[in-house]
């Protein structure tokens, strides 16, 4: 599963109208979710505990560059739904895992950079403690906690619709998982993600050790 890479204006960048709009559209229902999304004021990286819309726009102005960073899953076909159900549940918390570990590696080596992760935060998870401490004590990582663009009130599927891409609501053939890089500078992505390759690559010989 490859990393796709395309540069955008800042004027491309569709936001939320308001705040409201941010927390409504985590509170309406979808797909498997009636009353919406379950991370909404139970994970310090998702409304109503995530930068305002304004702070986001503020915050990106400040930068010179912009790229959205895309994975993609066909949804397998099989005629026993339970088993396409597993295989498209798997394949999306596969490309999740895969575009936040590029991203996580990006931030590791790029500290100026913004970084917009493409799901909440689940760097406790990775830490092995149980799950976000929101609602119950303050952030553990608070300068490394993981900010996905929809919870910063960046609209990625307008987005994406605004540069012409066409996008599947209920997607019925593929599944998207989308990031965001803003830098004051040039980037090869190429060569990014081919020094990303390698750095795995070392980390599983050293595994295997």
């Amino acid at each position: 599963m490859d990393i796709q890479t395309y540069q955008i204006q800042f004027d491309q960048i569709d936001f939320a109208v308001n705040d409201t709009e941010v927390y409504r559209n985590c509170q309406n229902p979808y797909k498997f979710h009636p009353d919406g999304c379950p991370n909404y004021d139970n994970n310090w990286s998702c409304p109503p505990n995530s930068p305002t819309v304004s702070d986001t726009r503020t915050t990106l102005k400040t930068y010179t560059y912009f790229w959205l960073l895309i994975m993609e899953y066909p949804i397998p076909k099989n005629k026993i739904k339970f088993i396409q159900k597993w295989k498209t549940q798997k394949g999306f918390a596969r490309i999740t895992k895969n575009l936040n570990d590029f991203l996580s590696y990006l931030q590791s080596n790029h500290r100026e950079w913004k970084i917009y992760y493409c799901s909440q935060c689940e760097l406790c998870k990775e830490k092995n403690y149980s799950g976000c401490t929101c609602s119950n004590a303050p952030c553990r990582y608070p300068d490394k906690i993981r900010i996905s663009p929809e919870a910063a009130g960046i609209q990625v599927f307008d987005t994406l619709l605004k540069l012409g891409n066409s996008i599947e609501i209920e997607p019925t053939s593929k599944l998207l998982r989308i990031g965001i890089c803003a830098t004051d500078e040039k980037v090869d992505f190429t060569n990014e993600i081919k020094k990303y390759r390698l750095y795995q690559s070392i980390l599983h010989k050293f595994n295997d050790l």
